[in-house]
């Protein structure tokens, strides 16, 4: 009884962090279906008691495959589960985390802090490191690790480079290093769009403001709206 009572409790903690508060700024990017890798992205903020779009759609691509569920802040669903490797985007609700870059400073009129990467930043691919899924300055011959992202190397598309806040209980093969990035060609699990794109959401996102992150196919973000009080959609890209 005691343990059917956890799980319950659990279950409603979880669904109401999936519903926004209302004081957040909200990222949605939508395709027409699970296996697409290209979607459309808006910006929402609170106005009153209804939401706002902010500037027009922007086209996006999500990983090769398309969508696969994965681990944020929303309840468990059934369907397709995000693994390591598997070339698709993490579909979900999701906090946004540190924006990092290649260039010294970031982009003119971005207010939220910035973190240059060099050449010993690293995101940790191997699920058998106590490191998984984190980004981390390479110190000398660490071993703790036999795969990683080498930052530095991942150019243009690490130019500006947004940490999306998937599987952040670094669960092994869960998948791993999720971000919002440039350079609008299909990714690794990644989405990603033009440098132009980047920049105006960088410019729009304040500091100490939650910022949220939404990726669904359409049908999904439909059935889930009422229940996670997501914002409407406006009229997608074709």
């Amino acid at each position: 009884m005691l343990k059917k009572c956890v799980i319950i409790l659990l279950v409603g903690c979880s669904a109401l962090l999936a519903q926004l508060r209302g004081d957040e700024k909200v990222i949605v990017t939508v395709s027409k279906e699970w296996d697409s890798n290209e979607a459309s992205l808006f910006l929402f903020e609170r106005s009153g008691d209804s939401w706002r779009p902010v500037g027009e759609a922007i086209p996006v691509h999500y990983g090769e495959k398309g969508l696969a569920w994965g681990n944020g802040v929303h309840p468990g669903q059934e369907g397709l589960q995000k693994e390591e490797g598997d070339k698709r985007s993490p579909a979900g609700m999701f906090t946004v985390g540190a924006l990092y870059g290649l260039e010294e400073r970031p982009p003119e009129g971005v207010r939220v802090p910035y973190r240059r990467i060099t050449g010993e930043t690293r995101c940790i691919d191997d699920g058998d490191s106590p490191l998984y899924n984190q980004v981390v300055e390479k110190k000398g011959d660490d071993s703790s690790w036999t795969s990683a992202e080498h930052m530095v190397r991942a150019n243009p598309d690490y130019k500006y480079v947004l940490l999306v806040e998937h599987n952040r209980g670094n669960v092994p093969g869960n998948g791993s290093c999720i971000f919002l990035h440039i350079n609008n060609v299909p990714t690794s699990g990644c989405t990603s769009m033009d440098e132009e794109a980047m920049v105006r959401l960088l410019r729009w996102l304040e500091p100490g403001r939650r910022t949220v992150l939404v990726q669904l196919p359409e049908p999904e973000y439909r059935r889930l709206q009422q229940e996670w009080s997501l914002p409407p959609l406006p009229e997608m890209n074709p």
